[in-house]
């Protein structure tokens, strides 16, 4: 179940920071090179790759000019309900 949920998050990170690139009018291209991601890196995020690292998704989020904070609601609004305090 742990990994399943792992799965989800980094599916739904990925799936936000494409969605708000997009909604920016940023290319792929153009987003890693201003923000010194690698193309590869970046795919990582973008397709839940549990390899990309807090790091990189962090710098991707900054790159989109948000707060932590504020990806952080908009995840939330994201994923499942009660996805982070599931029932007992």
């Amino acid at each position: 179940m742990q990994q399943e949920n792992s799965k989800l998050l980094y599916k739904t990170i990925g799936n936000l920071i494409t969605r708000l690139r997009e909604e920016r009018g940023i290319k792929y291209t153009d987003f890693c090179y201003e923000n010194d991601i690698p193309m590869s890196t970046y795919d990582m995020i973008v397709n839940g790759t549990t390899q990309a690292t807090f790091f990189n998704i962090t710098k991707a989020i900054k790159a989109l000019g948000l707060s932590f904070e504020e990806f952080g609601a908009l995840l939330d609004k994201e994923l499942p309900q009660n996805f982070m305090n599931p029932p007992d």
